[in-house]
């Protein structure tokens, strides 16, 4: 069986296509070294509630949201450690707490999920 040229032009033109595709359509997971499907499958199960990442890339602690729970979890999660809410500015949450201020930010991910960068031992 021979392969002519024009086969494998289009060969190769739907690879480089398929893989651009794929480029613009699906957002890099932020959190290197961690399985986004599992940890999609993690949110997904947690009934609305925020999952923690089990990472400590770039000298954070990672947590993941459904996008539409995220406002309400990240408050709630924090609050429970002793921190109040003081302001929201675009992907920003600023909180106060007896240890000092924080700063938490956040990522929309693939429309549906949103994930927060927290800074380690809070």
């Amino acid at each position: 069986m021979k392969i002519s040229r024009k086969n494998i032009f289009i060969l190769s033109l739907l690879f480089f296509i398929s893989f651009v595709i794929y480029e613009f359509l699906y957002d890099p997971f932020p959190v290197k070294q961690v399985n986004h499907v599992q940890v999609m499958k993690m949110v997904d199960q947690a009934d609305g509630n925020m999952v923690r990442i089990p990472s400590h890339y770039q000298g954070y602690q990672w947590y993941m949201s459904k996008k539409k729970n995220a406002d309400e979890n990240i408050e709630r999660h924090l609050k429970e450690k002793g921190w109040t809410l003081t302001k929201k500015e675009d992907q920003s949450y600023f909180f106060e707490g007896v240890q000092g201020n924080i700063i938490v930010n956040s990522d929309i991910w693939k429309k549906n999920y949103t994930i927060f960068r927290f800074p380690e031992g809070i």
